[in-house]
């Protein structure tokens, strides 16, 4: 499982596992008595965590550690992940690799620089994520009808990807296809996705905030994932590398935002578990409570923890092991030639 601290306090060692400490801190602007109190302040809650359960830790609120606690993570091989006040991955404290592979990442490399294999391995992503996408319009046709246009659309620009002979090529196909996706969540979302468009920084709207946020639970995801393999996160095919993020987690994300992210999203909203109540404007964007955030966290958790029959292995696996997974194909296709096949749904 993944521990998530929303609120403000200490996480120490405490013997061979955690101890978190909440403390509530003064409302002042001054950083340095808001670190005094987390130092000093006397916690109004003490928590003992069983570290060998956790796979990560995501920090979302104000948090003091020190030297014994980051190398008892460390030993663990546990990551940290932070997140700003607007709910934002801001960092990953990795501990030392698991898996170190100088040949891999040489291949990595030497992959990258090889048109032919690049475009392979975004050809086969992108076909990954149009079949997932196809999957939810598919299901939402059998449920509400009415999107027989769409789903011809999309099956049209899925026939182009084998003429694309650019990454940048693929990648204007996949926002032609994710624009006409946003364009039919009326259809079964109703005014709340009337006249959607995809707005990042900052949200624009409440739905963008919940679609920003869980992206980057999915990206950090898979973070932790590929650190327990040997492959290298800079080095990615789809998304030209970056200096700042794990490239690499984006492209491999991809396929799992329509059945991770995308239906989460959905369940959420037609549940009513989320509703215009959970936003607070800020700024010209729009932001989550943290009453709104810990209940999504909760569900996220959850949600990795499903578990869907897997063909290949024949038995059962959960989201968070499809991730790996999916790691471990695209290892197997630059060491050992196989076949790269990004997960598809009812494959």
């Amino acid at each position: 499982m993944n521990l998530y601290l929303t609120r403000s306090g200490r996480l120490r060692r405490r013997d061979n596992t955690l101890r978190f400490e909440r403390v509530n801190l003064p409302e002042t602007e001054d950083p340095e008595v808001e670190a005094e109190a987390l130092e000093e302040g006397k916690a109004d809650a003490v928590q003992a965590l069983p570290v060998e359960s956790i796979d990560a830790v995501y920090v979302f609120g104000e948090l003091s550690v020190n030297t014994k606690l980051i190398n008892f993570l460390n030993c663990k091989k546990v990551p940290v992940h932070f997140f700003n006040w607007y709910g934002h991955h801001t960092g990953t404290l990795l501990p030392h690799a698991e898996q170190l592979s100088g040949d891999l990442v040489i291949r990595q490399g030497e992959a990258y620089r090889n048109p032919e294999e690049r475009l392979m391995i975004c050809r086969n992503l992108l076909e990954a994520v149009f079949h997932n996408i196809l999957s939810v319009l598919q299901y939402y046709q059998r449920r509400k009808g009415g999107l027989e246009k769409s789903i011809a659309a999309v099956k049209e620009l899925e026939q182009k990807l084998a003429e694309q002979d650019t990454p940048e090529g693929l990648m204007g196909l996949e926002g032609n296809v994710r624009k006409l996706y946003y364009q039919s969540w009326p259809v079964w979302l109703g005014k709340t996705a009337e006249h959607f468009k995809r707005v990042y920084h900052p949200p624009d709207n409440p739905l963008n905030a919940l679609i920003s946020f869980l992206n980057s639970l999915l990206y950090t995801a898979c973070v932790s994932e590929l650190y327990r393999t040997a492959l290298y996160p800079g080095i990615s095919y789809l998304h030209t590398p970056q200096t700042r993020r794990f490239s690499l987690a984006l492209d491999l994300v991809e396929p799992f935002k329509p059945l991770l992210v995308d239906r989460m999203i959905f369940r959420l909203l037609d549940s009513r578990a989320i509703g215009d109540r959970d936003f607070r404007k800020h700024s010209n964007g729009f932001l989550l409570t943290d009453d709104a955030r810990r209940r999504i966290l909760q569900e996220w958790d959850q949600e990795l923890r499903r578990t869907v029959h897997y063909a290949p292995l024949n038995r059962s696996v959960s989201y968070r092991q499809l991730l790996r997974l999916d790691c471990y194909k695209l290892i197997n296709f630059l060491l050992e030639g196989r076949e790269y096949l990004p997960y598809r749904i009812g494959y």
